[in-house]
Formats: C-alpha cells, structure tokens, sequence
C-alpha cells in the first residue's frame, strides 16, 4: 500500500473511496476537511477530477480569460437558484465537453426537470425546495486518532503508509509499554504479527489482514462519515415518502427506502455513541471518580435516614447490598472485579460518616472501568462500521441523486425565468431566433426595463433569419450604446450554455461545438497593452480547426488606420471551419483591406438621440448594412437645434459626407 496523490496532494490509501465521494458529489468541505486544504483548492480539485472524466479541460474550451469569467458569471447566476451547498458546487463545477452523446444525457435531464417542474406545481416545487435546504453533508468532525500497537517495523511502516496520521502508531518492546499505553489510552489495538497474547481489559488484539479494513482499524472515522450523512438521508426519505412524481421518476426510481430506513436507524444508533466518546474528549461525561462520588452521597443521605429513623446496621448493610449490585451493573464490573467493589466496604462501619469507600480499592476498579468503556466502545463502533460498510452503495447513490435533483429543479426554474431553451447541436453555424442577453434578461427580473429580443447568425445554419446570409464572419457596425456588445455576449453566452449542456435564450438555436474566443472590451481597456493583446489573439491560429471568435472592440490600442490593417489581417487569415463576430468603430479603416467572400458587415442602425441625448436604436442588426456612427447622430441632433445659418451649412456638409461614406462602404460590402 503506498500513499494516493491527489493532485499534488498526498492522503492515506484508505481515503480513497472518501475522497472519490466527495469529488463525484462534488462536496468542496468534506473534501477540504479529508485532506487538509483550503475550501478553493478543494473547488479546484473537483473541477481538475472533472476535466478527467470528461477528457477536457475547461480551457480546452473556453480558451481567453475572459470566456472563463463568463462561464463563471454565469454559472453563479444559475447557483442561486440552488437551495442546498452541494447543489451550487455542482453547479459551479460544470465542466464543458464536446461530447455529443454526454450533451444530449445533459438536455435530457434539463428536460426532464422542467416536466418534473410542471408536474408537481408550483406549490409542490416550493415545498420541495423547503426541505431539500435542510439537507446537508456535515463534517466529520475532530476525534481522536486510534493508537494502534506494533511490535514489528515492517508492520509499523505498513499502518503508517495505509493511513497517515489517522492513526498514532507505537511500538511495543516490552509489556511495560503496553500497561503504559492502555492505561493511558484506556483502549489499543495490538497487530500482534508474532502471536504473542496479552490478555488484559483495553488491549484489542488484530490480525495483519485486518490492516486493509477501515472499519477494523478505525471504525469511528467510517461511522463519522455516516452520522455526517443523517440530515441528507432524512430529507431524501421524506421527499420520496411525500412525493410520488419524485419516487416514480427515472431518478429516483431505483432507489431503495427500505435500504435507506435501515441505514438511519444505524446512524441514529451511531450518533449515540458517538456524542458519548465526545461527551468523555471535552469532560463532559460523568468520569468514574464522579460516579464513586455520586455514589458516595446517596449512601451518606440514606445512612443519615437510617439513623434518625432508629435503624441498625443490618438495615444500613441491606440497602448498601443493594446499592453495590447497582453500582456493579453500572460500572461493567464483573467477577473478581464485583468482589473487589464489595471489599472496598468491607472494613467501614454503618456509624461512622461520612461514607466513603476505601480508595485502594477503586483506584484499580477505575483502570478497569476506562478500559473496560474504551474496549466496549470500540467493538460496538466496529460493528456499526461494518453494518453501514454493507450500505455504502446505497447511501452513495441515493445522496448524489438528492442533490442532483436540486441541480435539476435549478435548472428547470432558470430556464422558466430566463426563457431558455436547449439549443440543436449543427456545424458551420451559429445562430439564434429571438434570443436574448441573459445578464439583460436579469435586470429585467428585477424591475428593469424589458429586454428586446433580436435573431443573428453567422454561417450555414436552417433558422431562416431574414437577410442573414451564410457568411462565416461578420463585423457588427454601429453607434455607441446600440446593443453590439450585448448581441456579442448573448452570442457568446449562448456558446458557454450549450457546451456546458445547458439550454440557451433563444426560442430557437442552432450551435456549433467549437472552442470559444471571446476578446472583450474591459479586458483590452483593463490592460491597455498592444503587445499584450496581439499575444492574446494570436492564441487563435496557434491551435488547428474552427472556433468561435467573438472580439469586441480593439481600435483603442494603437491609431485607428494600422490597427484597421491589423484587424484585416485577423479576420483574413482566421482559420478554416471559424465563425467570428467583431465589433469595430473602424469599418472605414477595415473594408478596403478586407476579403468580402468571407465577411459581411452588419449593422444595429439608430434612429436618432431623443431630448436627453441617449440614442434611440433598433436593436435588431441589419444585415449587410453599415450601421450608423455616434458622430453621424450627435450632428443630426445639433443640426435641428442650430438657426445660424453658415453653422447649419456646416452641419449639413458633414452628415452628407459621412451618409455618402457609409452607403459607398456598403455598396463594396454587398458587391464583394
């Protein structure tokens, strides 16, 4: 047995099975409690697990910074609409693929939670939602670590590589340190690999092949991870008691109740014993000593009793016979240690009080006792361990479908409010049919104002959108304030949601599986750095095959006619198979270097600025149209207020240049 990596991080073979539960869940605290690490790194190891399974890393897809940021702004937009923490990390931990089969299971589910949705009701929703917040994995908890005895160095090394410092390995090189050792442990177990016996209360002797069973060598971790379990196993009883479209659907329908009542009245069991050894690690339990003086007191009260009421001895000597076979029952003492009880009494006279008994006496009946309690202990928790061990199938199963079912109510009810849809999977395109930018569509839940959809594609695709030809690339033209980088998130968005099988905001869509650039505005003024940003778009011809390229607005890195030129160039030489979308201030700059076989330019054209000077826009694009500028609109407004009649010449001078500008612009873009 050698020590298991995680990532870098190194645990106990005997975590194993642990660990893959609380990475399959995922489960970010048990994770980060097991081995140790920061809640963020546990998040990391769930999302570096996941990438495995599915044979790619979210950067694979997802290939600028800015695209993970998005991923991540929208799957904690979905997360609250979780009610459990292990619903969030699941969401959070969504990891995108390729994998045509693995997204349609994905569109399934979603499918099926929207039906489950609609079948329970609204109220039934709700009060599903109620009890599955109370449903939670705690801790394990801090206890105790066995002490395990050896008395040989190979086994030694053997129990420390299997499992860590969950145990505290001794060694044993005489029967003085094993009375040492229990006696302050009270309970140890004893690989006795040489056959040598040792027959004292405390002392737990275990066979070398026990070294690979948990519940053998530390049957409070394993009983912990069930008691840790309890309110999740409640809450899944009770919702398929309450619920029979839950009990009877695809999920669910396999999962055993019976199995699962069994495994609670185990934990109920457990969690007994388990709140008694922390009751003895924080003193909170009655010590032997408390016990003798408890014992002590209601002796002296009744010998008091006995006295004013005129009693003799024998009186006093029958009610201590009767008070000593109790004590006896209480304290686990039996033969020669029963007799010992009674000769700590031998010797005491019922006059003489206070009652006390002969502490040479209890002092050894204390040793016994501890270890006594310490051994009864530890046999009833292995037990338990062992009872629960044969349901770890059922428990695994039956909790990550309760959680999944949160993930999938979430999902459901996104999409009820968002208007989402599950997109079809097609190559060479990418478009949607009144779609909308979620972001927009949030504000709008909130009071804001009510967001227009508007239909794009790029590419060969069957929507039908009118005007939309099948042009692979497009640069998106148009005044500031239009809705061009709200088209160009929605698009993006829309991406990120199907590569990750989630449904998209579009009555209807059509997307390509293809990795993601997106370039976005804050990030080139947030870094300000021509170098920085060309090393940035150079990641899309460093890697073969199409992609979806979505940059929005790069004009601000260097002067407007060699960054027009650069561009060109980008958009020339994408690679073959690639959709893009750019949005630029610098179709002028652009157009005359540009191949129009390929690249269409659209535009969001504006009607004007009302009295306030915000523009008014239909933020419908145009296709195949060169959409106004801000200086074109900003002159048209200041010519109707201007009377001065050389200014107004000017005015009308300089709307007709730009006019005649964008129309010849456009006729080159429709003839190319």
């Amino acid at each position: 047995m050698t020590t298991s990596s995680y990532y870098s991080y190194s645990s106990p073979p005997f975590l194993e099975q642990y660990l893959n539960d609380s990475l399959g869940l995922p489960d970010f605290y048990s994770l980060a409690s097991l081995l140790r690490i920061q809640k963020r790194e546990a998040e990391r190891l769930v999302i570096k697990h996941k990438e495995r399974a599915a044979g790619c890393r979210i950067r694979d897809l997802f290939c600028t910074k800015e695209t993970r940021e998005l991923r991540r702004e929208i799957l904690e937009m979905l997360s609250f609409y979780a009610v459990t923490r292990i619903g969030r990390e699941m969401i959070l931990t969504l990891i995108p693929t390729q994998n045509r089969e693995e997204l349609q299971r994905r569109f399934t589910d979603i499918r099926a939670g929207i039906e489950l949705v609609q079948l329970l009701g609204a109220e039934n929703v709700k009060r599903v939602r109620e009890m599955l917040s109370k449903a939670e994995i705690r801790g394990i908890g801090i206890f105790k670590a066995p002490v395990v005895a050896v008395q040989d160095r190979e086994i030694e090394q053997l129990i420390k590589a299997n499992y860590g410092d969950f145990v505290t390995v001794e060694f044993l090189d005489s029967v003085e340190k094993a009375e040492e050792l229990v006696n302050r442990e009270n309970s140890i177990l004893l690989i006795d690999g040489r056959e040598h016996e040792y027959d004292e209360p405390g002392i737990i002797t275990k066979r070398i092949d026990d070294l690979s069973e948990p519940c053998e060598i530390c049957p409070e971790f394993v009983v912990r991870s069930y008691v840790a379990k309890k309110s999740a196993i409640e809450v899944l009883i009770e919702i398929l008691e309450r619920f029979e479209a839950i009990k009877n659907s695809e999920l669910f329908k396999d999962v055993p109740i019976t199995d699962l009542k069994a495994v609670l009245s185990l934990i109920s069991v457990s969690e007994a014993e388990v709140k008694d050894k922390d009751r003895d690690k924080d003193s909170g339990a009655e010590s032997f000593d408390e016990k003798i003086l408890r014992y002590e007191e209601q002796i002296n009260r009744e010998a008091v009793r006995i006295m004013k009421t005129g009693g003799g001895a024998a009186e006093f000597r029958a009610y201590l016979d009767d008070i000593l076979l109790q004590m006896a029952d209480e304290l686990m003492l039996k033969g020669e240690d029963s007799i010992t009880l009674r000769e700590s009494v031998l010797d005491l006279e019922a006059g003489e009080l206070p009652f006390e008994f002969r502490r040479d006496k209890i002092g050894s009946l204390r040793l016994k006792y501890n270890r006594e309690r310490g051994e009864r202990s530890y046999y009833r928790l292995c037990e338990l361990a062992k009872q629960l061990e044969q349901h770890r199938e059922v428990v695994r199963e039956g909790i990550k479908k309760l959680f999944y079912l949160d993930f999938m109510l979430a999902t459901a009810l996104f999409a009820r409010d968002f208007e989402l849809n599950p997109p079809e999977l097609i190559d060479g395109g990418l478009g949607l049919e009144m779609g909308k930018n979620i972001f927009l569509k949030a504000e709008e839940l909130k009071g804001g104002e009510k967001v227009i959809p508007v239909s794009y594609s790029i590419g060969e695709v069957k929507l039908g959108i009118f005007g939309a030809t099948p042009h692979p690339v497009a640069i998106l033209t148009g005044a500031n304030s239009g809705g061009k980088t709200c088209l160009l998130n929605m698009l993006a968005t829309s991406v990120i949601l199907t590569e990750l099988g989630l449904p998209v905001p579009a009555e209807r869509a059509e997307i390509p599986l293809l990795p993601l650039y997106l370039y976005r505005r804050k990030m080139i003024k947030k870094t300000g750095s021509f170098e920085y940003s060309m090393r940035a778009l150079g990641r899309i011809f460093m890697r073969e095959g199409g992609k979806v390229v979505l940059i929005d607005e790069l004009e601000a890195l260097t002067e407007p006619g060699a960054m027009g030129r650069i561009m060109a160039s980008i958009l020339n030489n994408l690679p073959e198979g690639t959709l893009g979308v750019v949005i630029t201030h610098l179709i002028h700059e652009i157009l005359p270097h540009i191949s129009m076989a390929k690249i269409r330019v659209d535009g969001i054209e504006s009607e004007g600025l009302d009295a306030s000077g915000n523009i008014i826009v239909d933020r419908q694009p145009m296709f195949n149209h060169i959409g106004s500028s801000m200086p074109e609109l900003v002159i048209k407004k200041l010519l109707g207020r201007v009377k001065n009649v050389e200014l107004r010449t000017v005015y009308e001078e300089i709307i007709d240049v730009l006019a005649n500008e964008r129309a010849e612009l456009g006729s080159k873009s429709k003839d190319g």
